[in-house]
């Protein structure tokens, strides 16, 4: 990026509890079973309402990250879900977050349609809303919750649908990772057709594979330390390494198992967990690709 340096710090977030696949209530047990044998054994449930999951990763963010409330002049609430009432998270609910905080002098934004690329839209918001303002700080939460059970089986078969929410400072003034390449693509046709799983599939893949190929020279995969997406089956992982020609070491799939895909949210938990166990070296690279129903993402971090 030639523009003013961006940064990631306070990266915090929270999960329901482990449910094994199959337990899930009015789950198909064909449908447990083909997901069991692509690497899918766990999804997270939790008892919390949608504000209460995100009222928690937002109080650990502000602790963490060293900055001071006033200093937040934006903050970006990115649910999957296309209305703020559809997701059962009202205004009251986030002013009472912003309140609990000392946030309330933040501009309030929301940030949706993406699906599970919300993440990358509203770290594109935050970039642009920073480089706009004076201020220096962003707040950007992204969190989900599935109301029945039922729904966590995802239509396009890639993954279990999972409960939690992240939350981080987009900054100016530093952090623990560099945002050093940040790209979208957007694929409308997407919105008026109906495009069969391995379509859907494919497609994603091909656009991913673009964005992949897309980053700067300066960041050459080769010298890529992992690739983190969504917790996507394996079948779905395969492809994606056929596509970007990467060998399996490269992507981190420890959470496929136990986690599930939490939305928007697991890309950067990917990151997280895997740094709590493989601290990175400063000045270490990372990709994080996200997938959403007609937008996709990539964005290279560099540890500072």
């Amino acid at each position: 990026m030639s523009e003013q340096s961006l940064y990631l710090r306070g990266l915090a977030y929270t999960v329901g509890d482990a449910v094994p696949l199959a337990d899930i209530e009015e789950g198909d047990p064909e449908q447990v079973q083909v997901f069991t044998k692509l690497g899918l054994h766990y999804y997270r449930k939790s008892p919390l309402s949608l504000p209460e999951l995100c009222h928690r990763p937002v109080g650990e963010t502000m602790r963490t990250s060293g900055v001071a409330p006033a200093d937040v002049g934006a903050v970006l609430l990115a649910p999957t879900v296309n209305s703020i009432h559809a997701v059962g998270l009202d205004y009251p609910e986030v002013a009472q977050i912003l309140g609990d905080y000392g946030l309330v002098d933040a501009k309030l934004y929301g940030v949706t349609l993406s699906k599970c690329s919300n993440l990358s839209a509203a770290l594109e918001l935050g970039s642009s809303l920073l480089r706009a303002n004076d201020y220096s700080e962003v707040l950007i939460i992204v969190g989900d919750k599935c109301a029945r059970d039922r729904d966590r089986f995802m239509d396009s078969a890639e993954s279990i649908l999972s409960d939690g929410a992240l939350s981080f400072i987009l900054s100016k003034t530093g952090g623990d990772y560099e945002l050093k390449h940040l790209a979208t693509s957007s694929d409308l046709s997407h919105l008026t057709k109906t495009y069969g799983v391995l379509a859907f599939v494919d497609n994603s893949v091909k656009n991913l594979g673009k964005l992949w190929r897309a980053i700067p020279p300066e960041f050459p995969p080769e010298k890529m330390e992992k690739v983190f997406c969504g917790n996507y089956n394996m079948l779905i992982q395969r492809g994606l390494m056929r596509e970007l020609r990467t060998g399996q070491e490269m992507f981190y799939l420890d959470n496929l198992r136990r986690l599930g895909h939490v939305f928007s949210c697991d890309v950067l938990i990917n990151l997280t967990d895997y740094a709590a166990e493989t601290p990175l070296a400063p000045g270490a690279t990372v990709t994080c690709l996200t997938v959403g129903y007609f937008r996709w993402g990539c964005f290279v971090l560099q540890k500072c």
